[in-house]
């Protein structure tokens, strides 16, 4: 069985609260689930799968919405200085990691216990065997320094690999980036580079510093840098309509935020993250748009639209292509592309900013939406595994009444 999950998004500590502690044991709870029903084969009969494949698939930390980076040395230069700013950032995501990591790891040392098979091919509950993990860390678009420093922290006394890519010849596991058109590099730095480290958290570190948000003001950033970049300013509006009830306090907020755009802006056409500066001016004027009464106009919603429509996706000669990037099937409607980043259109409400209390979902065996207590995640069963099911697409959480797109049902992989 292959689970792969994507987007934790652990920060170092200056600017973003962590995730939910929650978050995690919901989904080691749910993956080890899986792994039990798994073990039901097409002809009904039960029998222990041979093993578990867990997959990072990128941006497990978040390397760039740091306070670290609002000085002198940017995430994006090739220094000696950037480098060793790197290592600090990542190390202080490492040392926030620990509770989450630790989880993993345990399943790697210890595997997962499943029911063994009894004579007439019935599970036995109370006899179980362990089921080998392997876990497997990829480089995002926020933590690429992940691979490059991963000899200076104990992933591999964890027992986690870490690399760009995860491939078994029939699935391919990638971050995905390089079908995220703001992802693209020119001269400068990447629009999703600047927007995280020149907006958000230039932002973070505004709300952080005023003391009558304490750790809202945290929780505020950990909100906007969850949900796609394009999405800030509608998540942002959503958090003050539910969270804020001080019209002065709102004033600010909408004050503060305008000027970080306008800085961003010119920081942008500073650093060339785009070659256009139309490009630059469509985007600070989609982010200034928080208001109810505000509409971008209709030349900055065609360059929006364009930005935020993922390239194709597909690993040729694989069956199904897993991406944590996209929040998109970026196979244009292709049924084995399955996308877990979050998507445009559909705001992520992290706990503590939605209107309704966290529920109880499960984030295994479902499509590319995020709820306030799980991270994205999706389950493929091996040749015989899952008593053959189709995967389907399932909402796991409904946000803000938008119900998510689903795509068709993918058959069950059949890999050896």
């Amino acid at each position: 069985m292959l689970v792969v999950t994507a987007n934790w998004a652990i920060p170092d500590g200056s600017l973003s609260a962590p995730p939910p502690r929650g978050h995690f044991r919901l989904f080691i709870t749910d993956t080890c689930r899986a792994a039990v029903r798994a073990g039901f084969r097409s002809d009904g009969r039960y029998c222990p799968i041979e093993r578990v494949v867990l997959v990072l698939a990128g941006d497990t930390f978040d390397g760039l919405v740091s306070e670290r980076w609002l000085g002198d040395v940017r995430p994006w230069e090739r220094r000696r200085e950037a480098a060793a700013r790197h290592a600090e950032v990542f190390h202080a995501a490492w040392r926030h990691a620990r509770r989450p990591l630790a989880a993993v790891a345990r399943l790697a040392r210890r595997g997962i216990a499943v029911p063994s098979a009894g004579r007439h091919g019935r599970p036995v509950p109370s006899a179980c065997v362990n089921v080998p993990v392997h876990v497997v860390m990829l480089a995002g678009d926020r933590d690429a320094a992940v691979e490059g420093l991963a000899r200076a922290v104990p992933s591999g006394r964890l027992g986690i690999g870490v690399g760009n890519t995860w491939d078994d010849g029939a699935v391919l596991v990638v971050h995905g980036a390089a079908a995220d058109p703001l992802a693209a590099r020119d001269t400068g730095p990447a629009i999703l580079e600047s927007l995280a480290v020149d907006l958000l958290a230039r932002f973070g570190a505004v709300l952080v510093a005023r003391p009558a948000f304490g750790d809202g003001g945290r929780r505020l950033v950990r909100a906007l840098s969850g949900c796609h970049v394009l999405e800030m300013p509608r998540c942002l509006r959503t958090a003050m309509l539910t969270t804020t009830h001080d019209s002065a306090n709102t004033v600010w907020i909408v004050d503060a935020w305008h000027r970080t755009v306008d800085r961003w802006a010119r920081e942008a056409r500073r650093h060339g993250c785009a070659a256009d500066h139309g490009v630059v001016d469509a985007i600070a004027w989609w982010m200034h748009a928080i208001e109810p009464d505000t509409r971008p106009r209709p030349a900055a919603r065609q360059v929006i639209e364009a930005l935020a429509t993922p390239v194709s996706l597909r690993g040729v000669g694989h069956a199904v292509t897993v991406a944590g990037h996209p929040g998109e099937v970026a196979g244009r409607g292709d049924p084995r592309v399955v996308c877990l980043g979050p998507p445009v259109g559909q705001p992520v409400e992290p706990a503590g900013f939605s209107p309704r209390g966290p529920g109880a979902v499960s984030c295994v065996e479902a499509g590319p939406t995020v709820g306030p207590t799980s991270p994205p995640a999706v389950a493929l069963f091996e040749a015989g595994e899952g008593g053959g099911r189709r995967l389907e697409w399932l909402s796991v959480h409904d946000v803000g009444g938008v119900e998510p797109a689903r795509p068709g049902a993918v058959p069950i992989l059949e890999a050896a």
